[in-house]
């Protein structure tokens, strides 16, 4: 076994553990086209493919001056992003690896543009009304760079400052699904300003969390004791808004929330001095970087990306090699032992082989049949909260016009359309709110149900490698063979017996919805990319979004508010509770409108049927490739058969070659999937004894 396929720790070492995966994907691809596996080989080019394609994503977020640009400078150990004591960035900028230096613009209207490297600020930065002007045409600009960090498959995304502007934030939010990992930057000097307060409380998912590293910035001008203490009442604040969070979308007493407890943990929280850990970092100043504690943010950075994100990659990579290597030991042992029969015992266990494998398509069938129906189950549980939805986002609306303080010079001409402004903004902040709430509960609902139905198909899959081990059993003929042909036998039975066979199904229990359902190279974690509240403001799935409601709903209400200014001033000298009546008449009448045009419930419909469509999509695409390959060896076997051909001593011993080598491939996989399952399991228990320690000590402490 190579050494470096457990070691997989740091960036290095975890592309060299691909780079091996990918290697020996590359070999069992060879034999599957050797033996005419091409469903196999179809599967296995894919992976390989998508393994060429993959890189981590890092995106650095948080209100405009925190030191964004120069914490990406700081990994980055050069001064490559604009940096300024005003707001600078004002596009997505995008630092990936190449030995040559240059930037591509990508504008709005589709074209790009390459421009030189030191041009950079005035293409995506806010430094001079030029270059304000020409950022707002740019979509997103890549700085290509010979640096190490990227070199290791990371790109970094420097966005523009939250709370900067409304429509650069939108465009920051809707990076945060398709990421790998984020780095919040908070400043030690102000830590959680009101926005960074509301973000995390009310923007950002508490799913989140497992995913995003908390960065308090501008250390060193402070104690150690000072430090200390802001740090962990970051950690604590951070931890109260996402529990909170958590509680109401998924129930405090659910189960759902005590996984999400465990596996969440405490959010990481680190302080450094990025300004002083890029100078260190210039000027080879070892112990300056070390006072930066810059050293400890990049060790958790690197952990979370191979150790976490990676793990989800490998797993899968070692899933697929144990899945086409058993392929190929079981089309050989086929082959051998079918070449070795009489005619007329083969065409008897063919047929029985070919009507085995139909039956195995039948019971297929019939799980489908039983998806669908824990989809509609799904949808039918949903139906009380859909059917409130619109009820309660029109409470919304009305609470806050109730509730809002007006003083009667406010409804004065000149204040008029400030406090209709003022108000607008304070319905559309509690409808997106609310909204986002009802949205991940529906999605928590989803995920539980899928959750649920994954384990219940995990009967169906260890049935379904029972029925092809029997057909792989009706060709058995171990007491007839010679001593070649039973050496082949050993060396097959040895590496399946390894592997075992329910570990070969790319399934639900090691990668997950994470990793089987949603495709490798997603990006995806457990608890990331499934809040599809999180994922439609990226636009990526139909179901209306909480942030798009709220601004087709703002919309619609400037509009309406701002033509009755021009013919209903004598509301300025109406009373309050008059002006109030008047307000939620509109309100109610848009939020109608909004309900006749936006088929809400249909949207969740095809959300929630959807996602069923897509686990029943994967189970489909694995059991087929093993069918139609076991299909068509026997085909091609009996066609052998008709032409009386018979397995030569030559073809014996490459066949035996191609096993032996396919054993080794396939014990190291399978001792990478059995480390990277221990490892798992092995956190989980960790993670439940720290939650259990941490309440004793509460409690004890209480």
């Amino acid at each position: 076994m190579e050494e470096n396929i457990l070691n997989y720790g740091s960036y290095s070492a975890y592309r060299e553990t691909v780079e091996t995966l990918s290697k020996h994907l590359h070999e069992l691809l060879e034999y599957s086209y050797d033996l005419s596996l091409t469903n196999t080989a179809v599967s296995i080019r894919d992976t390989i493919d998508k393994v060429a394609d993959e890189h981590f994503e890092v995106a650095i977020v948080g209100e405009f001056k925190r030191g964004k640009s120069t914490l990406i400078n700081a990994l980055l150990g050069q001064e490559i992003l604009p940096a300024d004591v005003l707001p600078a960035t004002a596009t997505l900028n995008r630092v990936t690896y190449n030995d040559t230096p240059y930037v591509s613009v990508e504008y709005k209207d589709g074209s790009t543009e390459k421009v030189p490297i030191d041009n950079l600020q005035d293409y995506v930065t806010k430094l001079t009304f030029e270059s304000e002007q020409k950022a707002e045409t740019v979509k997103e600009a890549t700085v290509y760079y010979d640096t190490e960090f990227c070199k290791n498959n990371v790109d970094i995304i420097d966005t523009p400052g939250l709370n900067d502007d409304e429509q650069m934030t939108n465009v920051t939010l809707s990076i945060l699904p398709e990421i790998d990992a984020a780095v919040f930057v908070i400043s030690a000097n102000s830590p959680f300003s009101q926005f960074e307060k509301e973000f995390l409380e009310k923007k950002m998912l508490s799913s989140d969390v497992g995913r995003i590293i908390f960065i308090v910035n501008c250390f060193g001008t402070f104690s150690k004791e000072d430090e200390d203490r802001i740090v962990d009442t970051v950690r604590t604040r951070i931890e109260k808004y996402v529990m909170d969070k958590a509680k109401k979308v998924m129930g405090e007493n659910s189960k759902e929330f005590q996984v999400y407890q465990r596996k969440i943990g405490k959010p990481r929280v680190i302080g450094v001095y990025a300004k002083k850990a890029l100078i260190a970092k210039m000027n080879g100043d070892k112990q300056a970087l070390e006072e930066s504690n810059f050293p400890q943010f990049e060790a958790v950075l690197e952990n979370m990306l191979t150790k976490e994100r990676g793990t989800i990659s490998l797993q899968i990579l070692a899933n697929k090699i144990i899945n086409s290597g058993t392929e190929v030991l079981n089309s050989v042992a086929l082959r051998k032992n079918a070449l070795m029969m009489e005619n007329d015992e083969f065409m008897v266990r063919y047929k029985g082989a070919i009507e085995e494998i139909e039956e195995i398509r039948n019971k297929k069938r019939a799980e489908f049949v039983k998806i669908n129906d824990a989809a509609n189950t799904v949808y039918d549980g949903l139906r009380p909260l859909l059917d409130d939805y619109w009820t309660q986002i029109e409470n919304c609306a009305m609470q806050v016009i109730e509730t809002y303080q007006i003083f009667p010079n406010d409804l004065k001409k000149d204040k008029l359309k400030v406090v209709h402004g003022k108000i607008i903004d304070k319905i559309r902040e509690n409808i997106e709110t609310r909204a986002q709430l009802i949205c991940e509960q529906i999605q928590n609902s989803i995920n539980v149900a899928l959750s649920d139905e994954a384990e219940r198909l995990q009967s169906f899959e260890d049935e379904f490698f029972r029925n092809v081990e029997k057909i792989q059993q009706m060709f058995d003929i171990n007491d007839r063979v010679n001593n070649s042909g039973r050496a082949v036998d050993q060396v097959i039975g040895s590496a399946i017996g390894a592997s075992g066979i329910g570990a070969l199904f790319i399934g639900f229990r090691e990668a997950g919805i994470k990793g089987a359902l949603l495709g490798f190279g997603t990006g995806a974690a457990s608890f990331w990319t499934t809040c599809f509240a999180a994922s439609a403001i990226a636009g990526g799935l139909t179901l209306l979004s909480p942030i798009t409601l709220c601004i087709v709903a703002f919309a619609g209400l400037a509009s309406t508010f701002t033509g009755k200014f021009a013919v209903d001033k004598f509301l300025a000298n109406e009373k309050i509770e008059k002006y109030k009546s008047d307000f939620k008449t509109q309100v109610r009448k848009q939020l109608h409108e909004m309900k006749l045009n936006t088929d809400f419930s249909e949207s969740v419909r095809k959300q929630v049927f959807n996602a069923f469509e897509t686990l029943k999509d994967k189970i489909e695409e694995e059991t087929e490739i093993i069918l139609k390959d076991t299909q068509k060896t026997l085909n091609n076997l009996n066609q052998l058969k008709q032409e009386k051909k018979m397995v030569s001593e030559k073809e014996a011993e490459r066949l035996q070659s191609v096993v032996a080598h396919t054993s080794n491939i396939l014990s190291d996989a399978y001792i990478l999937h059995k480390a990277l399952s221990d490892e798992a399991s092995e956190g989980e228990m960790a993670d439940g004894e720290n939650t259990e320690a941490a309440e004793n000590a509460e409690t004890a402490q209480a």
